[in-house]
């Protein structure tokens, strides 16, 4: 492995373990419609304003723009096993997908947000890069 793959994966823990997300619940049923996007604790995002989720696929907002859809699906965790629901970029954006895998559970206080984990998977191993919420 280069440095530079290890210098990645060093900091990517160190994000993670900075942002880490609540933890995963049940799943629930997927979640539809346009949500808000904020770290865990409720801040906004820089850049990253949310994500609208429509049947099986969602697309992330980026500055007001649609950009870097997935597809959407209840599965257990890449990481766990435990029930969560999957943003998988692997199909409709497959450069991100390569490196990134996200999973959402519902909120077990606020059924209108969902609690998420983003995963660094470009190692083969599932790595924690940070945590995520998303609130309608």
């Amino acid at each position: 492995m280069t440095r530079t793959a290890v210098a990645l994966l060093g900091g990517a823990a160190a994000i993670g373990t900075a942002l880490a997300a609540p933890a995963l619940a049940s799943a629930g049923p997927v979640p539809d419609g346009v949500y808000v996007g904020t770290t865990p604790e409720g801040a906004p995002v820089p850049l990253w304003d949310g994500k609208t989720i429509t049947g099986d696929t969602t697309v992330n907002r980026l500055l007001g723009v649609n950009a870097i859809p997935g597809d959407v699906y209840r599965a257990p965790s890449i990481a766990t096993g435990a029930d969560v629901v999957h943003v998988d970029y692997s199909r409709l954006s497959p450069a991100f997908g390569a490196v990134f895998h996200d999973e959402m559970t519902r909120d077990a206080v606020n059924p209108n947000r969902w609690n998420g984990t983003v995963y660094f998977v470009g190692a083969g191993q599932p790595v924690v890069v940070g945590g995520f919420a998303i609130t309608r």
